[in-house]
């Protein structure tokens, strides 16, 4: 289903440009490296409310511009490493979006459900503005 997603949005010409990370470890490296915050996605496979996010909003121009500030990690909850780190951050639905500070290994905030294009860039901007961190 990701990839037919995936396939459908390039064929729009509606691809975020960024890199998104599946490994946190990796993740949380790059993110201490280029100073910039991390937002976790949490997802799954079956969620009409992900699907919508990943559709309409993370596509949005506007909001790639915000995206790019960040060190985004997508986690399926239908994985062991995605259920894990939902446990990390008691995460009990999706979409969930955890923002953090990696260098003070700290949440910053913690976002149940699906938004517009214009709540989800308020959300990014707050939680950019709380992390302190040079990028923003």
């Amino acid at each position: 289903m990701k990839k037919l997603l995936f396939v459908t949005l390039l064929l729009m010409g509606f691809v975020w440009a960024g890199e998104w990370f599946s490994d946190p470890v990796s993740g949380i490296e790059t993110a201490k490296r280029e100073q910039k915050p991390v937002m976790f996605y949490f997802h799954s496979e079956h969620c009409p409310y992900c699907l919508q996010m990943e559709t309409f909003v993370f596509a949005d121009e506007k909001v790639s511009k915000y995206l790019d500030k960040f060190v985004v990690l997508s986690l399926s909850m239908d994985s062991q490493i995605g259920r894990a780190w939902a446990r990390r951050f008691s995460v009990f639905g999706t979409p969930t979006f955890v923002f953090y500070d990696p260098k003070k290994d700290t949440v910053i905030s913690v976002v149940f459900g699906s938004r517009s294009k214009e709540d989800f860039i308020k959300l990014l901007i707050m939680a950019c503005e709380k992390s302190g961190m040079k990028k923003c």
